[in-house]
């Protein structure tokens, strides 16, 4: 709905603009002192377009210029992300592979239960740390 409002307003300022400038032909001087002391004739709807082109080219880099930390922002978020989500991914894999230790390890507590011996003939293999 935002963008709507936006561009219908951008579309209606410059269907304004279009209007003034089509409507206001007659030839204007521009006196600048140190560029042209004695003045430019111009029509006035291109004095009135070179400035609104100009206060458009300022205001985009204007906007870009003040963009710039939360573009910087979001690139930092992003490597940070793929940097988490790596470590997901490691310690995901880690999990699995402790769940298979642990398979294993319970697999042969069953079969040491199961054996006919008496307990002081098994020895005891050396775990590994979990």
């Amino acid at each position: 709905m935002l963008r709507f409002l936006s561009s219908t307003l951008a579309v209606l300022s410059l269907a304004v603009l279009v209007w003034f400038v089509v409507s206001n032909t007659e030839p204007a001087t521009l006196r600048l002192a140190v560029l042209a002391p004695e003045g430019m004739e111009q029509p006035l709807a291109l004095w009135i377009a070179a400035t609104a082109i100009v206060g458009f080219l300022l205001g985009a880099v204007f906007v870009w210029i003040q963009a710039g930390s939360r573009r910087s922002d979001l690139r930092r978020t992003r490597r940070s992300l793929t940097r988490t989500e790596d470590d997901l991914d490691r310690a995901r894999a880690d999990l699995l592979d402790r769940e298979a230790e642990i398979d294993r390890l319970e697999t042969e507590v069953a079969t040491l239960r199961t054996i006919e011996q008496p307990a002081e003939d098994i020895t005891p293999k050396p775990v590994s740390a979990i």
